[in-house]
């Protein structure tokens, strides 16, 4: 007895929901059942595409032509979520006059008021990647029923914000190697999403990063309320770091020559991956006074330096988080030639840490064993901290 089979359409496609688009077709060779049931599933998940060449295009635009034309022949005008992921064997497939075909792709999907729109275009060689990017559609930005936005290697036209006044149900918001003609662009889309709630941006390329606009006036006090998480790599951060206050996670890796003032208090930051220079640690941690979490990698690109050295050795302030509320700290990064600025970081948090439960250290080389010694018979604030090297 086919009992699966014997379940309502509706919960029938709900299950094939979370299947690849083909997968959910190949169903169809079940039974008759089973026959005309993917058509009605709404949800588009194209993953997993690989183009080698212009055969491969070709194919692959008619198959899925072919899916939407089904779809709509058997009444099914709702795409609730539109997944599209395309690996290019050189960026060049990516720019052929076929691919407008993408747009339309996407305009469909927004026409049939997609919530969930996820669009991971890459390339296999990518000697020339960075070169140009894809366009990515303007309707996009007209689209008010989106809920998340995960986009990867597109350019974002300098014209979309003409129009763009918002996305008022975005909680999602993901971009990576995306370029953008000018920084305001970036801003102003941040400031046009109120109900953000997790925010990932890496690898963010600017034409032109001239900004003119007066933070008060994008970002009202109100805007970012709700945004609880954030990732940010790779990308400029001095002008709208600060509407980030009310974060709660924080994965944060500074560029080279970012200023060292633009980060704002966090007043509700309980965990903080953070990519920085060391003698820069104690700095951080002054602006984030309810931190539970905090894990460190070493910024590599730059190097200690002995008048930092001798800053650290008269530092007598306290951060707020280590006197009250630090209990997990974890340092990545402890290697090559010295380790005397990584060592001064890992003592102060042991000396000043009063609730700290644990500190663990990945070590990477022939130091380790100097690193243990050291930091074992250094006095802890904490009588329960546990140590534990890697």
């Amino acid at each position: 007895m086919d009992r699966i089979g014997a379940l309502p359409d509706e919960i029938l496609t709900h299950i094939l929901s979370f299947l690849p688009t083909t997968q959910a077709i190949a169903t169809s060779t079940l039974s008759k059942r089973w026959i005309h049931l993917w058509r009605h599933v709404p949800l588009l998940c194209l993953s997993d595409t690989k183009l080698k060449n212009l055969a491969d295009n070709h194919r692959f635009n008619e198959f899925v032509y072919t899916l939407l034309l089904s779809r709509e022949a058997a009444g099914n005008h709702s795409i609730n979520s539109f997944f599209l992921d395309i690996e290019y064997f050189y960026a060049k497939l990516a720019f052929r006059p076929s691919n407008p075909n993408i747009t339309n792709w996407i305009d469909y999907a927004v026409d049939c008021n997609v919530q969930h729109l996820d669009l991971y275009l890459d390339v296999l060689r990518d000697d020339d990647k960075h070169l140009k990017f894809p366009r990515l559609p303007v309707s996009v930005f007209n689209c008010k029923t989106l809920v998340s936005l995960k986009l990867h290697w597109f350019h974002v036209d300098e014209c979309f914000s003409d129009e763009f006044v918002g996305f008022p149900s975005l909680k999602v918001l993901h971009l990576k190697e995306i370029h953008f003609d000018e920084y305001e662009e970036f801003v102003l889309l941040l400031a046009g999403c109120p109900v953000l709630e997790d925010l990932h941006v890496c690898d963010l390329n600017f034409g032109c990063l001239k900004i003119l606009l007066e933070f008060d006036n994008v970002f009202k006090s109100s805007s970012l309320r709700n945004l609880t998480r954030a990732y940010v790599r790779g990308c400029c951060c001095d002008f709208w770091l600060k509407a980030l206050s009310n974060l709660k996670f924080l994965s944060i890796g500074f560029l080279k020559g970012d200023r060292h003032d633009i980060f704002p208090t966090f007043h509700n930051l309980t965990h903080l991956e953070l990519n920085y220079d060391w003698y820069r640690v104690v700095e951080v941690l002054q602006h984030c006074p309810k931190l539970q979490k905090l894990d460190f990698h070493q910024n590599l690109a730059i190097r200690s330096d002995e008048c930092f050295i001798e800053n650290w050795a008269d530092l007598e302030f306290v951060p707020k988080c280590l006197s009250l509320n630090l209990t997990t700290c974890t340092l990545w990064g402890f290697l090559r030639t010295t380790l005397q600025g990584e060592l001064m970081v890992a003592r102060y948090i042991l000396k000043n840490a009063a609730v700290l439960q644990t500190m663990k250290i990945w070590c990477i080389g022939e130091q380790s064993l100097e690193l243990e010694i050291n930091l074992t018979s250094c006095p802890r604030a904490s009588a329960t901290c546990q140590l534990s090297f890697n």
